[in-house]
C-alpha cells in the first residue's frame, strides 16, 4: 500500500549539526521544484511523513516536503529525552541543514503544536502557518507542577521496564494501532509500514520508546498565548467534526491571542486529512493562494 503511494515521493536524509540524521519525504527533488512555494509537513506523536501520503498527489503546487520527526519513521533517535522546547531546536536545525530560510509550515496534531510554536519562536522564517487537530502547546496550571513531574518520573521507570515482542505480521501492528487511536486500518497501514522493521523474525517499532515518556513540565496558558501572540503570518486551523473534542474549548479560549486566523471544519476524525485528503488539501492550496 505505502509503495503505490510513493511513487511519486522521494526519500532523503540530511544531518544535523549535532551529527543525527533526519528522514524527509519530498514530492520532487528539488531541481523540479524551482519557483514553487515550499511547505514542510510536521506529522503527530507516534506518527510519521507517511500520515500525509494522502494529501501528497493533492499539493503538487508545493514543493512539499514530509519530516519523520526525531525518534519516528526513518530518523535517528534521540540521546536525551523528548523535551518540547527542542522539538523547536530540531526544526531550526532541520531548516538550516537544508538551506531553507522561509516557508510555509503545516502541522497535524504534535506537529501542529511545534510548527504553532516555532511560528512565534522564529516568526521570519514562516509564511503561512496550517495546524491540523492542533492549536499551540499543551498547557497546565502552576499548581499542577508537583504532580506532573512526579507522573513523568514514574513514567520513565515504566518505560524503562516496559518490553514489546512485537508482531508476528504488519497487520497485527495495524490492528494494534487501531485499538488506541481513533484511525482507520487503511491509514494505520500506512503509518504502521513505515514504523515497522523485522528484528530476530518479528516486526517491530523503529520509532523511540521512549516517546512515551510524559513531559515533566508543561507551559503555563500565559506563555502559550504569548508564543501564539508572536506569530505574524496568516493562520488556518483545520478540524475534524470528530475529531479531539477539547480543541473546540482551545479554540473559544486562544482564538483571541492570534494576530490573524480562520477556522475550517471538515468530516473525519483526528487524522482527516488521509481519510478526508481531498477537501483539505482544496482549503490549504487556497489558503496559501497558489491558485
Amino acid at each position: 500500500m505505502i509503495n503505490a503511494m510513493m511513487s511519486t515521493m522521494h526519500e532523503r536524509l540530511l544531518t544535523l549539526a549535532d551529527g543525527r540524521h533526519v528522514a524527509l519525504l519530498e514530492n520532487q527533488s528539488a531541481d523540479d521544484q524551482q519557483g514553487k512555494p515550499l511547505l514542510i509537513a510536521l506529522h503527530g506523536w507516534l506518527d510519521n511523513s507517511a500520515s500525509f501520503l494522502p494529501l501528497a498527489p493533492h499539493l503538487g503546487d508545493f514543493h512539499l516536503i514530509c519530516v519523520d520527526l526525531s525518534g519516528h519513521g526513518h530518523s535517528d533517535h534521540k540521546t536525551t529525552p523528548y523535551v518540547f522546547v527542542d522539538w523547536l531546536d530540531d526544526l531550526y536545525q532541520i531548516a538550516q541543514a537544508a538551506g531553507w530560510s522561509r516557508f510555509n509550515l503545516l502541522g497535524h496534531s504534535l506537529g501542529a503544536l511545534i510548527a504553532s510554536a516555532y511560528a512565534g519562536v522564529f516568526p521570519e522564517q514562516v509564511e503561512r502557518l496550517i495546524m491540523l487537530e492542533g492549536m499551540g502547546p499543551l498547557t497546565q496550571p502552576d499548581d499542577a507542577v508537583p504532580a506532573q513531574i512526579r507522573k513523568a518520573i514514574l513514567n520513565r521507570s515504566r518505560t524503562r521496564e516496559r518490553s514489546s515482542g512485537g508482531f508476528a505480521s504488519i497487520d497485527e501492528a495495524v490492528l494494534a494501532r487501531c485499538k488506541v487511536a481513533d484511525i482507520t486500518p487503511q491509514a494505520a497501514r500506512l503509518i504502521c509500514e513505515r514504523q515497522l522493521e523485522v528484528r530476530a523474525g518479528r516486526w517491530q517499532w523503529r520509532s523511540d520508546p521512549r516517546l512515551r515518556d510524559l513531559s515533566p513540565l508543561r507551559m503555563s496558558e500565559g506563555q502559550a498565548r504569548a508564543l501564539m501572540a508572536a506569530i505574524r503570518c496568516p493562520v488556518l486551523l483545520i478540524q475534524g467534526e470528530q475529531g479531539f473534542a477539547a480543541l473546540e474549548t482551545q479554540w473559544q479560549a486562544r482564538h483571541d491571542a492570534f494576530q490573524q486566523i480562520e477556522r475550517v471544519i471538515l468530516g473525519g476524525n483526528h487524522h482527516f486529512h488521509m481519510e478526508n485528503s481531498v477537501d483539505t488539501a482544496v482549503y490549504i492550496v487556497k489558503f496559501c493562494q497558489v491558485r
